[in-house]
């Protein structure tokens, strides 16, 4: 009867109803609590719907079931570190995804790619709380915009919830609109950063780093870049670290040895000069 249920949940969401797929993982994991793939498959639904606290907790509950050593339990940590993204803790969520990313590399699994760029947002995000801190800390008058502009922006997203809860609106809904209200606010603050930049000087500019630049390995800034066979980019020490335990592309998986690299000399170049305009650039 449980199998039913996820066979049905299944084609609930090949259909785009992730609502309704969500309801009967639900129903498969009362019938049986012990499956791990019923909780995999009910956090895939949740990270539809954006209901990120259901996603960590159903991916924590796979995890525990299929157990440390079981290649599957990869999914399910990558399904937390998007839960741990969604819900603002961007260090909890490179921890998660960097020891996930180690052994899909090892595993050959195909979520390698997924977890390699799950790990740089979950680095960009924490340089952007970094950047947040510094510019309000070197201007009080931005300091208390942003948070005029983040109290509004709280106040719409609490308005939206409680839409939500008197089933004024659906979970898919409440999703996209809630998706819609941060976008919103961030446009907001990154205008008033532009012009408090505008007027005040580089020091007031948000730093960022080019995701071009950022070894997928090390998820570093690239010092000696090289280029492989399939036309992806790594830093030459990262690549042959990797080809001494793992002779294998890390993205695309097919065979490969060091007699395979290029140096990307362009790339290489543009490297050097951002690191020469942008000397904060080393502590990324």
């Amino acid at each position: 009867m449980a199998y039913e249920l996820k066979a049905k949940g299944n084609e609930r969401y090949k259909e785009g109803d992730y609502q309704g797929a969500e309801e009967l993982y639900s129903q498969a994991i009362q019938k049986n609590s012990h499956e791990p793939a019923f909780f995999n498959n009910r956090a895939l639904a949740r990270i539809k719907l954006e209901s990120w606290a259901g996603v960590e907790h159903d991916a924590r509950m796979a995890m525990e079931l299929y157990g440390p050593k079981d290649p599957a339990s990869l999914k399910s940590q990558f399904y937390l570190a998007q839960a741990l993204l969604g819900l603002g803790r961007p260090s909890e969520a490179c921890e998660v995804a960097l020891a996930a990313y180690k052994i899909s590399l090892e595993t050959k699994s195909p979520n390698s790619e997924p977890l390699s760029n799950t790990i740089l947002r979950a680095k960009q995000a924490i340089w952007a709380a970094k950047e947040t801190a510094r510019l309000r800390e070197a201007d009080e008058t931005l300091k208390q915009l942003e948070g005029l502009m983040e109290a509004e922006c709280t106040k719409e997203l609490e308005q939206l919830r409680l839409q939500f809860e008197a089933g004024e609106i659906g979970a898919i809904g409440y999703a996209e609109d809630q998706r819609i209200l941060r976008a919103e606010a961030q446009k907001k603050v990154d205008n008033v950063r532009e012009i408090f930049a505008a007027s005040k000087g580089d020091d007031m500019k948000e730093r960022v780093v080019p995701d071009y630049l950022i070894d997928s390995i090390s998820f570093e800034i690239m010092h000696d870049p090289v280029v492989t066979q399939s036309g992806h980019s790594f830093d030459r020490v990262s690549i042959l670290k990797h080809l001494q335990q793992n002779p294998f592309d890390p993205i695309t998986r097919v065979p490969m040895s060091a007699k395979d690299l290029r140096p990307n000399y362009a790339l290489k170049a543009a490297c050097e000069e951002f690191l020469q305009k942008n000397g904060w650039a080393v502590d990324w």
